[in-house]
């Protein structure tokens, strides 16, 4: 999971990883197309049901009105954009008019107007209690094989945390401007 991406576009990630989970289970190779939009259609319809979505009237939605609406499921304006094609809300012609517009809008890449990133609550508690035992970041990334900057590459962002360290004097930047100590 990428902690660069807005945290509608991280939502969407994780219902997709999900679906590979769901549908796929270890047994399948995951990089064949089909797999990958196997795991779109069941992330779009995990976070967007279809039921949800015909009940809010978007037939012939403007973008406006997208814009509006992906407060209700907490996702990407172009995610719904495209959902409301899927569910035939939305015109070939329609999709790709608002697709301009949202582009056109900064909503391609990004969600100007987004929704702050989620933490996972497993995350902090896993780490409380680490911090309580006397762990330090080191001691658990050596735990589980990798090290301290892959550590906090793959958990900071998911997690508020602080872990106690041994105070050698030495510290590692994160991002704010806050510093690590290991």
């Amino acid at each position: 999971m990428s902690t660069s991406k807005s945290g509608e576009r991280s939502r969407f990630d994780a219902a997709h990883e999900l679906g590979h989970l769901v549908l796929h289970g270890e047994y399948q190779v995951l990089n064949r197309p089909a797999a990958e939009q196997e795991a779109n259609h069941f992330a779009a319809a995990f976070l967007m049901p279809r039921g949800s979505v015909l009940g809010q009237g978007l037939r012939d939605a403007t973008a406006a009105r997208i814009l509006r609406a992906k407060r209700i499921w907490k996702v990407a304006a172009m995610a719904l954009t495209h959902r409301l094609y899927e569910l035939d809300l939305l015109t070939e012609w329609g999709y790709r008019t608002v697709c301009v517009q949202l582009s056109r809008l900064g909503y391609r890449r990004s969600e100007p107007d987004g929704i702050q990133r989620e933490s996972s609550q497993l995350l902090s508690k896993v780490f409380r209690s680490a911090r309580d035992d006397g762990e330090t970041l080191a001691t658990i990334a050596a735990a589980i094989g990798i090290t301290s900057e892959e550590l906090k590459d793959h958990v900071f962002g998911l997690t508020l945390t602080t872990l106690a360290g041994e105070r050698r004097g030495d510290t590692t930047p994160l991002q704010g401007g806050l510093h690590l100590v290991t």
